[in-house]
């Protein structure tokens, strides 16, 4: 470094309190060391220079590696953060797509739960195979009774048919006998509907009631 230089960083330093300052010391000092009267005294400074300029630069440098040391440690903390942050981006996205799934799915469960409760509310296939069922055989035994009162209404209707013709061969009391019994017996069938036709002795009045 020239004294120029020495000189400029002076000015720039102010009251000259850094290590330039002492350097300029020490040259003013190994410059006069020849002209000095006592330069054991000069040697003592110089000595005592130095000392001080090789701990500040040994400072110097021991701030220099720890700055170094941090800017390392900064860098390699920017590049985890920079990591951490592309990972929380990736799992931010993660989340947002599992919400937007458990949303899609909590409206699936909701449309399903609405449409649970109108087949709830609506008889099952069972419940209405069994009413239909039921009903099937209610007719069928409905059917089945009018069927037997038919063929037994077409029975008496024969024996009443034969009963009223045998009648022309009885003489008169026989024939009172079984009109009586015809007439008992057409009773307990059940009323006879009321006629217009005028009264009609013996047999006539069994025909009457058959045609009826």
């Amino acid at each position: 470094m020239t004294e120029e230089a020495i000189i400029r960083k002076l000015v720039a330093d102010g009251d000259g309190t850094g290590d330039d300052r002492r350097i300029l010391h020490l040259f003013q000092l190994i410059n006069g060391l020849g002209k000095s009267n006592d330069p054991k005294s000069i040697t003592n400074k110089i000595i005592i220079l130095l000392d001080q300029i090789e701990f500040s630069f040994r400072k110097q440098q021991q701030i220099s590696q720890v700055i170094n040391s941090e800017s390392e440690n900064y860098e390699k903390l920017y590049e985890e953060i920079g990591v951490l942050l592309n990972k929380n981006q990736e799992k931010m996205e993660e989340v947002k797509k599992q919400f937007a799934e458990a949303k899609q799915i909590r409206k699936n469960q909701q449309e399903y739960d609405n449409i649970a409760k109108m087949i709830k509310e609506k008889p099952s296939r069972a419940e209405t195979t069994k009413k239909l069922k039921i009903l099937q055989d209610e007719l069928e035994e409905a059917y089945s009774k009018q069927k037997t009162l038919e063929q037994r209404l077409i029975e008496k209707r024969e024996s009443i048919c034969t009963l009223a013709a045998l009648l022309d061969e009885l003489d008169e009391p026989n024939k009172e006998q079984v009109e009586d019994a015809l007439m008992a017996e057409l009773e307990e069938s059940g009323p006879a509907p009321p006629s217009n036709k005028p009264n009609t002795p013996n047999g006539e009045n069994v025909r009457n009631e058959l045609e009826m």
